[in-house]
């Protein structure tokens, strides 16, 4: 068992160098990320992460160049408050460069309670809400589009819930943000994300693995700056592009205290614009979690 996950791990990794991610998560992918694990027996989670991603050197539908680097470090905690409700928060810090420039700096602040029921003896309930906040920066002095800015510039509501089988969870999603990026050249206004997620998990000893399937569904298409004089905005045909990703997880157990994961996405679709930034030809994700 443990020597397929690796292959598939491997294989996944391999396709995910050559294929269109389309994990463009504004924030909604919070929901459901980590699964109740019965072998670290800590409840409080301290995640430090790295992830390094690139848009692919093939241009938009529409012509705008993409060609972006996006490594980006992330720091996490996962608390628990009192009997079982919990707090997610994240911070990103993104360093962002193509061949119109480049752009570092913090990201949006992502903030999401949670509460968990108990049906079962290993079947839990669990509704989540919160936000992501406009923490990131949305300009430049060059005057860089949208998709190198490390935040979307919009403060959004977050909410959903997820059901925790045995050795299986799904979930669904909602993410509505307010307003419009103030970004010179794009002033960029997203639309709704329905999210959806399904897999599996198992546990051994020190190792763990997790596949899911994820998918994300734009309900509105972009809507960016026309002209500058008089000001005004048009919506872009068929922007609202939705997004499938299956999605490997391994994690390996150092200690009570330490568990380190690893995570690979192989794409289903591919993704015509990429105003927001989110749009990945590959992604490599590690991070170490620290339990207490």
């Amino acid at each position: 068992m443990i020597k397929t996950t690796v292959l598939i791990l491997f294989l996944a990794t391999y396709v995910h160098q050559i294929s269109f991610s389309q994990c463009s998560d504004a924030g909604v992918c919070t929901i459901g990320r980590h699964q109740v694990n019965e072998s670290v027996i800590k409840s409080n989670h301290i995640y430090i992460g790295f992830v390094y991603g690139a848009s692919g050197i093939e241009p938009d539908i529409n012509g705008n160049a993409n060609d972006l680097i996006i490594p980006s470090f992330r720091l996490e905690a996962d608390l628990d408050l009192k009997n079982n409700f919990r707090v997610n928060a994240s911070l990103p810090y993104s360093f962002v460069s193509g061949p119109l420039g480049e752009k570092y700096g913090q990201g949006d602040l992502q903030v999401v309670f949670s509460k968990m029921f108990r049906i079962k003896k290993k079947h839990l309930l669990t509704f989540f809400a919160g936000g992501k906040f406009a923490t990131g920066s949305v300009n430049s002095d060059d005057s860089l589009p949208q998709r190198y800015m490390p935040g979307l510039g919009t403060n959004d509501i977050i909410a959903g819930a997820v059901y925790t089988g045995v050795n299986y969870f799904f979930g669904v999603g909602y993410q509505k943000p307010f307003g419009r990026s103030a970004n010179y050249i794009t002033r960029l206004k997203r639309g709704d994300d329905v999210f959806f997620r399904a897999g599996f998990f198992e546990e051994f000893k020190k190792v763990s693995i997790k596949a899911e399937i994820l998918t994300i569904l734009r309900l509105q298409e972009s809507n960016v700056l026309s002209t500058i004089n008089p000001e005004t905005f048009v919506d872009v045909s068929n922007s609202n592009e939705a997004q499938v990703n299956l999605l490997a997880t391994a994690g390996y157990k150092f200690s009570d205290e330490l568990t380190g994961t690893v995570q690979a996405a192989l794409p289903f679709l591919k993704r015509d614009y990429n105003f927001d930034g989110l749009k990945r030809k590959f992604t490599i994700g590690v991070a170490l979690s620290y339990n207490f």
